[in-house]
């Protein structure tokens, strides 16, 4: 992602990494149409720690802890390598 490719008014929320197991949190930046995340230096020890501190910054934003999931998991789509009938086996 690049500047460049930024909306002039972008909708954008935070989220956890949702890493695996007792691993930290990071908290990355997603942008709604864009793929990927913009990292950040915030950590949360715990998924719920990560999530109540997105809460936070995202209410800010005016997104409900509902608003950034759905933005998360849209962005998740838009860069997930599509799979054709031919790939399954």
């Amino acid at each position: 992602m690049t500047a460049q490719n930024l909306p002039d008014d972008p909708n954008y929320a935070f989220c956890p990494s949702y890493e695996l197991g007792e691993e930290p949190q990071q908290i990355r930046i997603i942008f709604e149409g864009l793929q990927g995340y913009v990292p950040t230096a915030l950590v949360a020890l715990t998924v719920a720690s990560a999530e109540q501190l997105c809460d936070r910054l995202n209410a800010r934003l005016g997104h409900s802890r509902e608003d950034w999931m759905a933005l998360a998991a849209r962005s998740m789509r838009t860069w997930a390598p599509a799979v054709d009938d031919e790939s399954l086996h």
